[in-house]
C-alpha cells in the first residue's frame, strides 16, 4: 500500500512511523524546507499528562502516559522523562494550590529545589510543583 502524508509535524511523522512499521510504502510531503519551526516542534513534542489532567478527564492522563511509553518504544534512547515544573508567582499562590488539588503525581518544591532544576529561575519563585 502506498500512502502520502502531508505534513512532517509530530502527527504526520507519528502516522508515517506507524504505517511504515505495518508495511506501508510511506511518502511524507512538507511545505517547509526543514521540519522544525512549526507548532508541533514548539510544544507538540512535550507530553505533560499530569498537567493536562488538571483541566481534563482522567482519560487524558491515561492516554498521555501510554503515549510516553509509545515514544519510548518508537525511539529507544531518544526520549527523556524529566517531569514538568509548574510555577506561579507569589501573587498566584492560590492558583498553584488549586492546580495541585486538581491533579496528582507531583511533589511540592521550594526555592532551592526550583533553582537546582532550572538555574535561570533562581530567586524568582518560592514554591512550585
Amino acid at each position: 500500500m502506498k500512502v502520502l502524508i502531508r505534513g512532517a509535524g509530530v502527527a504526520g511523522l507519528t502516522l508515517a512511523h506507524e504505517l511504515a512499521t505495518r508495511g506501508a510504502d510511506v511518502t511524507i510531503s512538507e511545505k517547509r524546507e526543514e521540519i522544525a519551526g512549526n507548532a508541533s516542534w514548539q510544544a507538540g513534542g512535550m507530553l505533560a499528562p499530569w498537567c493536562e489532567r488538571e483541566s481534563a478527564e482522567e482519560a487524558v492522563l491515561t492516554l498521555g502516559r501510554s503515549a510516553a511509553d509509545w515514544w519510548d518504544a518508537a525511539l529507544p534512547g531518544r526520549v527523556s522523562r524529566n517531569g514538568t515544573l509548574v510555577l506561579a508567582p507569589a501573587r498566584d499562590a492560590g492558583e498553584l494550590d488549586r492546580f495541585g488539588r486538581r491533579t496528582s503525581g507531583y511533589r511540592e518544591l521550594g526555592a532551592i529545589e526550583i533553582a537546582a532544576l532550572e538555574p535561570t529561575l533562581a530567586d524568582r519563585f518560592r514554591r512550585g510543583l
